[in-house]
């Protein structure tokens, strides 16, 4: 089994960090990859010829650096109880791009935090996990 899970670096992605250790852990065979999503650019910045190229190339230097935090976190939490854990980062819509990853890594699970928004606030605000929950090519555990 894999499980696919994303992380952010709140508090929720640490509890559904949490979750999925205790999925790895009923299964030794369950493989866990967490996955970090930072914006593109090109979807902060859609007008043509505003995305510049070492504009992109700083926003990736910065992601790189917030996914290596987001990481630390959650390895903390897995190799405090001897279990490894794989690692990706992708950009672009984080919804989108979870539910990319987790198609084309043909992943059994994603786990994902919620931010505790009510349906009617998610509805106003847009919520990752609602999304994902609609687009997702596999089941979908939100943890609050």
């Amino acid at each position: 089994m894999k499980i696919l899970l994303a992380v952010d670096g709140s508090e929720n992605s640490l509890r559904a960090a949490g979750q999925a250790l205790r999925l790895n852990k009923l299964n030794p065979e369950v493989a866990v990859t967490a996955l970090y999503v930072g914006p593109s650019c090109y979807k902060l910045f859609p007008e043509p010829g505003v995305c510049a190229w070492l504009q992109q190339k700083e926003l990736d230097q910065e992601i790189e650096a917030r996914a290596e935090k987001v990481f630390a976190a959650v390895q903390e939490i897995f190799l405090a109880e001897g279990q490894a854990i794989a690692t990706a980062v992708e950009r672009g819509d984080a919804a989108e791009a979870i539910c990319r990853v987790a198609a084309d890594g043909q992943f059994d699970l994603i786990v994902i935090g919620s931010r505790g928004y009510g349906d009617i606030k998610s509805l106003f605000l847009g919520s990752v996990s609602h999304k994902v929950l609609h687009l997702a090519p596999c089941p979908v555990m939100v943890v609050r």
